[in-house]
């Protein structure tokens, strides 16, 4: 990834993004979404599309799957090269759901003011949000929060302060949480999942690394 990238994101550099795409080449979409979107099938019967975000999409995996299963998505990523893997694949993958995506080029932090409320039915956002630098955080994910509709869904991950990641980057270039802050973040939501995982593992079926990571599904309450 260049590092004159427009959007280039100080937490997740080319090291990191080569990394990343190394060890998840061939990887099917993440668990926890496709588990959530299980439970999601059983509860919508309308043939009306649903409307999903996806917040750092990467190489496409995760659009895929929601195209699949009736959703609209628009995929959000920094860097061209996903956004251009991402496309690839949906074409290859479903084309004709592909007049259902729409992609933008940017981060959290200078898309968020574009999230309107009450905007998508499901937000995923897959091992991203810790890169929102901690100086922009509080407002991005407040706008984010925001644009889940009630009844809709958040899907992601938040690292911990033992994460590698974390701890070998600048203070100001990530975001961290403890365990007792997830309840906070989603205060209106019913928070249906949180796993903490705090132990050596491998970047997909890269390199090893430590990751402290909260795996997180919470839903919107009607009224909040």
């Amino acid at each position: 990834m260049p590092e004159s990238d427009q959007y280039h994101v100080q937490g997740f550099g080319p090291d990191r993004c080569e990394a990343y795409l190394r060890g998840t080449e061939g990887a099917p979409p993440r668990e926890l979404l496709t588990r959530t979107l299980d439970s999601l099938q059983s509860e919508h019967a309308s043939s009306a599309r649903l409307r999903a975000l996806d917040l750092g999409c990467g190489p496409g995996r995760e659009c895929v799957a929601l195209l699949k299963r009736g959703f609209r998505v628009t995929a959000v990523d920094p860097y061209e090269e996903m956004l251009q893997r991402a496309r690839a694949l949906v074409a290859t993958d479903c084309a004709e759901l592909a007049d259902g995506m729409t992609f933008v080029k940017a981060t959290l932090e200078s898309y968020a003011s574009s999230i309107a409320p009450n905007s998508f039915e499901l937000v995923h956002a897959g091992f991203v949000l810790p890169f929102v630098a901690p100086a922009e955080f509080a407002r991005a994910f407040a706008l984010l929060r925001s644009g889940i509709a009630p009844g809709g869904y958040f899907v992601g991950q938040f690292f911990g302060p033992d994460d590698e990641f974390i701890r070998t980057s600048p203070k100001s270039a990530m975001t961290a949480h403890s365990a007792a802050d997830i309840p906070v973040l989603f205060n209106g939501f019913e928070l249906l999942e949180h796993e903490e995982v705090n132990r050596e593992g491998r970047i997909g079926q890269g390199r090893t690394k430590w990751w402290h990571v909260h795996h997180v599904v919470a839903r919107r309450r009607s009224n909040g």
